[in-house]
């Protein structure tokens, strides 16, 4: 099983890259769910900033099974949270819960 920093990682990119294939793949059914009311949170929010946002992966800590992963995706003079709960199922890292942190 890959790390959670690396898994944590791929997402990001995958998020920027609009790589529904990936995204797909990543998310519980509980995730999936949350993922598709952010997408109408961020574009409420507004375009982030021009340019390629720079990604930072924040390991937070675990609480029980579920491990806390923040995304902060910085670009020009935005900046951008999103708050994931990462979960381990049959090997693989999963996000079972994402929220845009504010």
């Amino acid at each position: 099983m890959a790390e959670l920093k690396d898994a944590a990682d791929q997402f990001a990119k995958d998020l920027l890259a609009q790589n529904i294939a990936g995204l797909m793949m990543v998310f519980t059914p509980n995730g999936m769910g949350q993922a598709m009311a952010l997408q109408s949170q961020m574009q409420a929010a507004g375009p982030q900033g021009a340019g390629t946002p720079a990604i930072t992966i924040n390991v937070q800590g675990q609480e029980g099974d579920d491990h806390l992963v923040d995304i902060v995706m910085a670009g020009e003079g935005d900046s951008r949270t999103i708050a994931t709960r990462w979960k381990d199922v049959a090997g693989a890292w999963k996000v079972d819960a994402i929220a845009l942190k504010a």
